[in-house]
């Protein structure tokens, strides 16, 4: 009997280490392996450890940009966005104003912070012009449309999940 509750417990942690559930940003689970196109038919892509941006969906071997990336969600989001891209000038503050007097809620804010290492265009490999690009905003309707904008350009994108 004790054997077979001890199995039992070390399925469910096992379970919980490996959804990332408790763990450090463990919003990241939120879009892991997930797809999300926008309205022009380009593609976010998530995997666990990176996330690719396809010009046109479903079409995977030209025209993309790939990288590594991090996805913060709620506190998480605020914190980091007014800590590790506090050079964007985003303060808690105006976050806080922004919560207060719209619809928008602090539990669905998120920043996606991608670091691009691959870009291939018009099929020749390139040297990634801008490695750098974080995206704030929110996730909405349920958790299948991100509606973000770059912190490079503040260019809004809005991205709907598959």
């Amino acid at each position: 009997m004790f054997k077979k509750i001890s199995a039992i417990i070390c399925v469910f942690i096992l379970t919980l280490f490996i959804t990332g559930c408790g763990g450090k940003n463990s919003s990241k689970s939120l879009v892991s392996n997930t797809t999300w196109v926008d309205k022009y038919d380009s593609e976010f892509v998530f995997t666990e450890n990176r996330l690719s941006w396809y010009e046109t969906a479903g079409k995977h071997d030209d025209n993309y940009y790939s990288g590594s990336y991090k996805f913060f969600r709620g506190e998480e989001a605020v914190k980091y966005v007014t800590t590790e891209l506090s050079s964007y000038g985003v303060t808690r503050d105006e976050l806080e104003s922004l919560f207060n007097r719209s619809d928008y809620e602090k539990k669905d804010f998120v920043v996606i912070d991608a670091n691009f290492d691959t870009y291939k265009l018009d099929g020749q490999m390139q040297e990634v012009p801008n490695p750098h690009i974080p995206w704030y905003g929110f996730i909405q309707k349920n958790d299948t449309y991100l509606d973000i904008a770059s912190m490079n350009t503040g260019s809004y994108y809005g991205f709907t999940k598959k």
